[in-house]
């Protein structure tokens, strides 16, 4: 509730009132431009992953430079009041075609928070978990009724990927203006690259979760030299961060990534396992000879990622212990809400909620993987939808393997959250173009002519297109089939 006191605290200010009517007017231009939606949904992104570090040794992080200070003392305020924002750009830009259909994972996500959310009303604080219920389910309404929607063709999914690179894109951006200031406060973890978010596994995990839509975007065959060029800067910038990070989690759930994009290219695979190698190369000379950096030590680093100790062994041990006395509902309540899932999302549902929470999140991962396992489908039949499959694949089987040792599955207004549904979308939007694709053309029955009728229909009336002196491009679609998705994709050799 703190953070909902803290933004009705900054509504009612110059300051506070004049960000309302800057959103205003840019969800204003967004009812009419696409990038512009997309850019929200950006901002809303990465103010989703704004958070402080903490634990018993550091009770406040240092500060940062201004206004990264104020952004990220304001992360939940801001978080809600973007998600407010797309909210009322869902509801009144319009698009043509499919439905708001839900895709089958979010359906069992939602009856894991239900469960959370029945356990903590029954045994803990019913506001709070009101006000968790709110929060996700806004979100889940706004990625169905805005992007899921806005995704209609291969532009809506060229939009969607360049959105989910644009969040990386801010996060190096805003770290590197810190760096410049003062490196310290957000390499303070030993050394490893927090960032703004709340720890160095958060900043893997993010930079992790769009890699799928970098690649896509340096994949596309339309693209210049100087668009590839930009992408694979970006890129080369986003394996640096998540190397800094010192997480080995985020690099494994890149691997995921690179290995489930390239399934059917192993040569390609070992030419970015090259490229990848030198950017890291790069990255270590600049780090250690830069003035700038001299405060960061990359012997932690190092030894963080090549040590082959499982610091996770005692914490599952307790959560498998804590299912194991209590499998029906989880452990009790220690306060009011349920704390401490753990570093893995299906272990700490399993203590947390029993198996009342766990069977609908082990439904979950099963039909996420169904939905995977028919994108790999359409992908072999249809060389058009190879990389928009790829890109979903990727960014699923990453962050489903990232989970088991992060508990995200179990946020609310997260940027894992966010972006796990952002792909369910896409992928959503994949399967539906390829069932449209491989359904049986029906061609009409021409009627025979009546008797006393002449063998040969009349001429038709000259078109409004003719008398105007424009060229419309006739409609040759048969009239059985609806036309509700048209993707322009190119035939291309992969």
């Amino acid at each position: 509730m703190n953070f909902l006191t803290q933004l009705f605290q900054v509504l009612f200010t110059p300051i506070g009132l004049a960000g309302v009517g800057v959103g205003l007017i840019l969800v204003f231009i967004a009812r009419r431009s696409a990038r512009m939606a997309w850019l929200l949904v950006s901002l809303g992104c990465f103010a989703a992953s704004l958070a402080k570090f903490r634990n018993e040794f550091v009770l406040e992080p240092p500060a940062l430079v201004f206004p990264l200070q104020q952004l990220r003392e304001m992360g939940r305020p801001l978080t809600i009041a973007l998600l407010g924002l797309l909210l009322i750009l869902a509801w009144q830009r319009t698009t043509k075609g499919r439905g708001r259909s839900m895709p089958t994972p979010i359906l069992f996500l939602i009856g894991v928070q239900l469960a959370i959310f029945l356990k903590t009303v029954l045994f803990g604080s019913p506001s709070f978990a009101t006000l968790a219920a709110a929060t996700f389910g806004a979100v889940v309404v706004m990625i169905n009724w805005g992007p899921s929607r806005w995704i209609m063709d291969e532009e809506g999914f060229y939009l969607a990927a360049w959105s989910m690179a644009l969040v990386g894109l801010i996060f190096l951006a805003v770290n590197l203006y810190q760096a410049v200031f003062d490196l310290y406060a957000i390499t303070f973890v030993k050394g490893r690259l927090v960032g703004t978010t709340g720890n160095p596994q958060h900043a893997a995990t993010l930079l992790a979760a769009i890699l799928p839509a970098f690649i896509f975007l340096i994949e596309q065959p339309a693209h210049h030299l100087r668009s590839r060029l930009l992408w694979l800067s970006g890129l080369a910038l986003v394996l640096g961060a998540l190397y800094m990070t010192g997480s080995r989690t985020g690099v494994l759930m890149a691997i995921t990534t690179v290995l489930f994009f390239y399934r059917q290219r192993v040569g390609l695979l070992l030419r970015i396992g090259l490229m990848a190698g030198l950017a890291l190369g790069v990255v270590i000379i600049v780090f250690n000879q830069n003035a700038l950096l001299v405060d960061l030590s990359l012997t932690n680093i190092n030894d963080k990622l090549l040590s082959g100790t499982n610091s996770r062994d005692g914490i599952w041990a307790i959560l498998w212990r804590n299912f194991q006395a209590y499998p029906l509902f989880g452990a009790p309540l220690r306060g009011d809400r349920l704390m401490g899932y753990g570093e893995s999302s299906w272990l700490g549902t399993a203590a947390a909620v029993g198996l009342v929470g766990l069977i609908p999140l082990l439904l979950f991962g099963l039909t996420a993987l169904q939905m995977m396992g028919r994108l790999v489908g359409i992908g072999q039949k249809s060389r058009m939808l190879f990389l928009q499959s790829s890109m979903v694949i990727s960014g699923l089987a990453s962050l489903l393997f990232g989970s088991v040792f992060e508990a995200y599955l179990l946020g609310n207004l997260t940027f894992p959250i966010m972006a796990l549904l952002l792909y369910l979308a896409l992928g959503h939007y994949v399967i539906t173009v390829g069932q449209y694709q491989s359904a049986p053309t029906v061609t009409p029955v021409r009627p025979s002519p009546t008797p006393g009728s002449a063998a040969h229909p009349a001429a038709p009336a000259v078109p409004a297109a003719a008398q105007t002196g424009r060229w419309t491009r006739p409609n040759l679609r048969p009239a059985m089939r609806p036309n509700r998705i048209k993707p322009a994709y190119r035939s291309q050799k992969l």
